[in-house]
Parts: structure tokens; sequence; C-alpha cells
């Protein structure tokens, strides 16, 4: 009788716990995160126009680039991008027949870049005339642009010793003239306060006659060694200095006539 009671409550307790178990709800799925999808070509559309330039879809190129310009290209950080997204719109909407709009994308390209130019190699004959075109007919506006961008040449500075030749951007002819000087004018000093020390009252070198002689001697030669690399480097900045400038106006009139 005992035993059939034990056993009575052992299968009440597995029944409940099979009941238990059969109301719980099943596990929940284990959440993995997706891949992150590539960059399309929707958001991306300075490499959608690129390649739909390619294609010859100039009208797709304008619809895509018309936001990115009329902003002035102002979100492209890089000013690579900026001078590409620039280049293509100005010619394809040259060939879709939006002058303004060339014009326009064709001045902010050479403000951006003075020296740029297209390639009639690659470029339709029609384009590069208008492009040409709108460079001549703003010549002014945009050469006073290339100046203000080209650093300032102060002649003066010259005449300052080792600052003409960084100047002139000679950073290592520049360290090296200004070590000799710095060398020659200790020399200089230290032989001089040697012969101060040791000339007396009486102007002699009672004692220290051998100092004497060569203490003037390396004197002499420092001082002398001293005034020459001085003037060569005052020399030489304004040599490359002048060359430097003939270069800047060689390039304006490359650029602009």
């Amino acid at each position: 009788m005992f035993a059939n009671r034990y056993g009575a409550i052992l299968f009440a307790l597995l029944a409940t716990t099979t009941r238990a178990r059969a109301d719980e709800p099943p596990p929940a799925a284990i959440a993995v995160a997706p891949e992150p999808a590539p960059l399309s070509h929707a958001e991306s559309p300075i490499a959608d126009a690129l390649e739909r330039f390619d294609f010859g879809d100039y009208e797709a190129v304008v619809n895509r680039l018309r936001p990115i310009v009329e902003n002035g290209a102002r979100e492209l950080p890089l000013q690579v991008d900026r001078i590409e997204a620039l280049r293509v719109y100005g010619i394809a909407c040259t060939l879709t027949d939006r002058k303004t709009a060339a014009e326009g994308a064709f001045l902010l390209l050479m403000r951006e870049e003075p020296q740029t130019r297209l390639d009639p190699r690659l470029v339709r004959p029609e384009a590069v005339a208008f492009f040409d075109e709108v460079r001549l007919r703003h010549r002014e506006e945009l050469l006073a642009v290339y100046r203000r961008t080209v650093p300032r040449y102060n002649w003066g500075l010259d005449l300052l010793p080792v600052v003409g030749q960084f100047q002139n951007h000679q950073r290592v002819k520049g360290f090296v003239l200004g070590g000799l000087e710095l060398a020659l004018l200790g020399g200089t000093i230290v032989t001089y306060s040697l012969l101060t020390h040791y000339e007396g009252h009486d102007h002699t070198f009672t004692g220290h006659e051998a100092l004497y002689d060569s203490a003037r001697g390396i004197n002499i030669t420092c001082f002398t060694a001293l005034l020459a690399v001085t003037a060569y480097g005052i020399i030489d900045a304004f040599v490359v200095g002048a060359q430097r400038r003939h270069r800047e106006h060689d390039a304006e009139a490359r650029l602009y006539f």
C-alpha cells in the first residue's frame, strides 16, 4: 500500500513537470547582425557620375552632380574630388547645351586649380573650346586669384643672413650657411676676448707673446671668413630669388597668355 501511494505521488510530479515544460515559450533565436552592405552608386554620386560620363550619358551626369556643384562642391572634403566633379559636370553641361551652368562650373574649377587644362585628346573639341573661352573671358579675375595664392616675396629679407635662403625654400642651404656663420662668429668672439684679456693696460702681451700671434691670426681669419660667407648668402638669396620670380612669371604667362 505504501509503495502504491509513493508511485502515485511520483507519477503526479512527473506529469506536472512535463506540463510546465510544454507551457514554456520556445527559446528566442540568437540575433545575428547582418554584414554591412557595400556602398552603392546611389551613395557615391561621384563614382556613379564618372561611370556614366565614360558611357556618354551626360544628362545623367548633370542630374547626379548638380546638387553637389550648386553647393560649391564644399561637401567634398578632398580637393581632388572637387576638381574632378567640377570638371566632369562642366563638360557634361557643355555637351548638353547648358552653357551658363558649364561656365559656372569651369569658373569654380579654375579658382580651385588655376592650372587646369582640358586635354583635347580626351575631351570633345566643343567642350575644350568653351573651356578656353571661359578662361579668356575671365582672364583678369583668374590671374588675380592665382597671384593671391602665390606667396609674397620680400626682397628686404634677402639682406638678413640665412633668412633669404629660407624664403627661397632652401632649408638645407640655410642651415649649412647658418651653422658656418655661427661657428665663425664664435671663433671671432673667442679670439677677440683672449686678445683683449691678455693685452694689459700697456697694450702689450707680456708673458703671452706666442698666444698673441696665433690668436690674432685666427681672429682675422674667422672674421674674414664670416664676412665672405655672409656676403655669399646675401648674394645667393638675391640670385635665387630673382630666378624664382622669373619662373613664377613664366608660369603666369603659360597659364593666361
